[in-house]
This record gives structure tokens, C-alpha cells and sequence, in this order.
């Protein structure tokens, strides 16, 4: 299912998106198609996938712990491509790729997007791409028909604002705070200026993300935006419980107690 789709079923069933976001190959490789599978049995509806990167510049500290693991249990694109390829066969919610350009770049641009179609991927977001520096990116994204995240933050131009959302398929993703991930207490004023900002603006989903880890915050910002992206606290809670006994099912019931769906 691709993120338009996605986005149109939530509006028909007059829900907001919820999602979450992990690592490949934390805390192991082997893991990661199970703990995907888990989200999407609690009722996550799209996962971000991130590939780890060695220089991950916009992740704080919990999500660096856990890119620095996998990197040295060998998670890599080409592994994350292998995994996929099984993963995806049992998962019928989107799966966005969360990257940085280096990875794509050594690749090989064409080669990765001609990957993501095989493989079914839906969608991908690249961290540190800056829209003037994307035209090739677009084409081929275009080309291949993948939809392509673009990121705004608090201190966006207007003016590149109307750029960014003119280039976004599937959602545009509004980071919360200036900064890196990690859970934050969060000013909802100047938020609700900014996603109202980018509505009139355009009418692509925004969704919100950075900072977020509590049901409080979720039911706060979906009552003005189109759903969040939550990671830090997903992440955090793996690295604090995968060694547990029962701990797919205790991830199932965290981020389940995250939903506004359940009570």
C-alpha cells in the first residue's frame, strides 16, 4: 500500500496516523522483521525504517546507541535490502526508509531507486538532503514512482516552504523542535502556527515528529495535524527490554498503550 492510499483510508476511517520508527538491525538483524511485524499486530500504521549511518547528525542519543549496535553487528543497505525482501511479504502497512544520502550515494543513485521498486518499498525520506540539492533525486524518485518525504522544520521559510510541499508525496514530515530526536516536552502553540501555516499552503498530510513520547502528546498534536512519527521512546524501550523474556509482547503492548485507537 502506498502513503496516498494510506493517508485515505485513515481520512475515511477519521483516524490519524501513527508512525513509528526503528532501526535496522537493532538489536539484531534477525530481530528486525519480528519486531516490524509486532507493529504492525499492535496497530502502528506505516513504519520508518531507518538504515543505520555511521555520521547520523539529526539523531540524539538513544537512537545513536542503537545505529552504533547495529552498525557493528554489520547491518548495512545491502543486508537491509535482504531483509525487506523477506519482511515485506508478510507486512500490508506501508514501510517508509528513513536514510542518509551517503548510503544512497555509495550505492548508486539509479541502482537504489530500481531496488526500492523491486522490493516494493513505498516510500523514502533522506535526513540530510536539501530540496536545492535534489533535482536528480526527484527525477528518479519520479521516475520510479516512489513518493519522497521531505522534511520542514520551525525555521522554514514560508517561501521554501511552498517549495518543499510542491516536491512531497505521501506526507511531509514537520520536525517539532530545532535539534536532534529524543523525548521532549513540546510548546503546542507555535506548532499549531506552523502545520496550520503549511495547510493553507497545501492539502499533503503533515505529520509530526521529534520529541514525541507519550499518549498526551499524540492525542495533543493529531487534534491538529495528520498523525506523528514516534522513535526515540520505541527505540528506548527495545534497548531497555529485548533481553526480557516475552519481549515481542511486551513492545506489542508499549506501543499499543501509544495508540489513541485503544483504550
Amino acid at each position: 500500500m502506498r502513503l496516498e492510499e494510506k493517508f485515505e483510508q485513515l481520512k475515511l476511517e477519521g483516524r490519524k496516523a501513527f508512525i513509528a520508527y526503528v532501526p535496522y538491525g537493532f538489536p539484531d538483524i534477525k530481530l528486525t522483521k519480528e519486531i516490524c511485524l509486532r507493529l504492525q499486530d499492535s496497530g502502528v500504521d506505516i513504519i520508518e525504517l531507518g538504515i543505520p549511518f555511521s555520521d547520523p547528525l539529526a539523531d540524539g542519543p538513544i537512537i545513536q546507541r542503537a545505529t552504533s549496535a547495529a552498525l557493528q553487528k554489520g547491518a548495512n543497505i545491502e543486508k537491509c535490502f535482504i531483509s525487506l525482501s523477506q519482511m515485506l511479504k508478510s507486512l500490508k502497512i506501508p514501510v517508509v526508509l528513513m536514510t542518509y544520502y551517503n548510503p544512497i550515494y555509495r550505492y548508486g543513485l539509479k541502482k537504489f531507486f530500481l531496488k526500492m521498486k523491486q522490493l516494493g518499498v513505498t516510500a523514502v525520506t533522506v535526513v540530510d538532503l536539501p530540496l536545492e540539492e535534489s533535482k536528480e533525486y526527484i527525477e528518479l524518485a519520479r521516475n520510479f514512482d516512489i513518493e519522497t518525504v521531505f522534511f520542514a522544520t520551525p525555521t522554514t521559510s514560508k517561501q521554501r516552504l511552498v517549495k518543499i510541499v510542491r516536491q512531497s508525496r505521501g506526507f511531509l514530515y514537520y520536525i517539532s523542535v530545532t535539534g536532534i530526536t529524543g523525548p521532549r516536552n513540546l510548546q503546542y502553540s507555535p506548532l499549531i502556527k506552523y502545520i496550520k501555516q503549511i495547510k493553507s499552503i497545501s492539502k499533503i498530510p503533515v505529520c509530526v515528529g521529534f520529541g514525541i513520547h507519550s499518549r498526551a502528546q499524540i492525542k495533543k498534536i493529531c487534534s491538529f495535524s495528520d498523525g506523528v512519527i514516534v522513535g526515540s521512546s520505541i527505540v528506548r524501550f527495545i534497548e531497555d527490554n529485548y533481553q526480557k523474556s516475552n519481549f515481542l509482547d511486551r513492545l506489542q503492548s508499549y506501543v499499543k498503550s501509544l495508540l489513541l485507537n485503544n483504550v
